[in-house]
């Protein structure tokens, strides 16, 4: 499973009814779905960077989960089929945390070997007798 992030804007005539009923649904697909929610914060009413539908703000929902591509499929098709839901956006999180990683792995590893290639060079050893 991966970490995804879905964030959507609803219409900021909905009520607060229509917003949580929204919520109960993604979270259902998801949990049904084998997914797990790890935060939902609703982030209130907010101004919008531009006119979208005529409307110039818009009510903000935070989705973080764990789920495999096809629950974010799904909740992608159902925030599409949603009247009260203005814009909607899906980030996955842990490419960036893996691509991190790997970095620092290169970085270890490029040390290392500048670390034991110095030593065994200054000394007029070869290499494998410096890494025994």
């Amino acid at each position: 499973m991966r970490n995804y992030e879905i964030m959507f804007i609803v219409n900021p005539n909905a009520v607060e009814d229509e917003i949580d009923k929204i919520n109960a649904q993604l979270e259902a697909v998801i949990t049904s779905g084998g997914g797990q929610i790890q935060k939902i914060e609703k982030m209130g009413k907010r101004r919008l960077a531009y006119e979208v539908d005529r409307l110039r703000e818009g009510y903000y929902v935070l989705f973080a989960t764990a789920a495999n591509g096809d629950i974010v499929k799904e909740c992608e098709r159902r925030l599409r089929v949603m009247d009260a839901v203005i814009k909607y956006i899906t980030v996955r999180v842990d490419d960036d945390v893996r691509r991190l990683e790997k970095i620092r792995k290169y970085r270890q590893k490029r040390a290392a070997r500048r670390g034991s290639g110095a030593a065994a060079s200054a000394s007029g050893q070869s290499i494998e007798e410096a890494m025994q």
